[in-house]
């Protein structure tokens, strides 16, 4: 089984993480890939230094999470690829299942950036299951 679970370093993407390393237990042969999506701000009517600056600080956030998850997995003997991509976080994730063939997306039903216990799915969650191809397993 080839599992997708995109991470943004927050509670409920780490829950994510555990589903998937709970589920890859399940089936041997199973890999988890794991994106880390560093959005893309320079869209925003801000001016380059701010967007390198800012850019710079997203990623080595990203850098941060990554070496932290690969640790963990590799520690428990779970292959898999930790990665790093650039863009809109929902554009990302789907072109990440896409590249990995993923059989399942494994997502966190809302971010860090989303409002603290309102239950609701959130933004890049929504988008996620709404377009994707695959199935997704969302994670409360």
């Amino acid at each position: 089984m080839n599992l997708l679970v995109p991470h943004d370093g927050s509670q409920n993407a780490a829950k994510a993480l555990d589903h998937a390393v709970e589920l890859a237990g399940k089936y041997p042969g199973s890999k988890i890939n794991v994106v880390i999506v560093v959005a893309d701000l320079c869209l925003l009517s801000i001016g380059k230094d701010e967007c390198d600056a800012l850019t710079g600080t997203l990623r080595k956030e990203a850098e941060g999470i990554k070496t932290k998850i690969s640790d963990k997995l590799a520690a428990q003997n779970i292959p898999a690829e930790v990665m790093i991509q650039s863009g809109t976080e929902a554009e990302s994730i789907l072109a990440s299942a896409d590249q990995v063939n993923a059989d399942f997306i494994i997502i966190g039903a809302a971010g860090k950036h989303a409002g603290a216990g309102s239950g609701a799915l959130g933004s890049v969650a929504n988008k996620v299951v709404n377009n994707s191809k695959r199935s997704v397993i969302v994670i409360r």
